[in-house]
């Protein structure tokens, strides 16, 4: 008699299967009540985490990214349109500081990156 070691156990697959769907299940609920509890704080903290000196050269559509607007910035990156830039913006926001400012013209425009994210939830 020959032993295969493709073949398992008679049920065994059965308890695989549903170990998986147990274990996916936890990691799904402990995401879920993480994300309830320490969400709004581990959004406040990457907020004010961003520094930003640079100014806006192009906006456009991703088609990568089912044509969502895009911002391209001087230093290279490109990131989501979250705020109504115009080509020739000027961007400044200090590491720690909630407020970003934009230079526009003769004009400066104060964005406060955690009052629009508390007025969008």
């Amino acid at each position: 008699m020959s032993y295969d070691p493709m073949q398992f156990e008679p049920g065994i697959e059965r308890k695989i299967k549903v170990s998986t769907a147990i274990f996916l299940v936890v990691i799904i609920c402990f995401l879920y009540i993480r994300e309830s509890i320490y969400g709004d704080e581990i959004t406040k903290d990457i907020l004010l985490n961003i520094e930003r000196h640079t100014s806006v050269i192009d906006l456009y559509n991703n088609k990568e990214q089912h044509n969502a607007p895009y911002v391209k910035y001087s230093n290279g990156t490109n990131k989501i349109l979250e705020f109504p830039y115009q080509i020739g913006d000027s961007i400044s926001k200090n590491k720690g500081d909630s407020i970003e400012y934009i230079f526009r013209k003769q004009e400066v425009i104060r964005n406060n990156l955690l009052e629009n994210y508390r007025n969008s939830n």
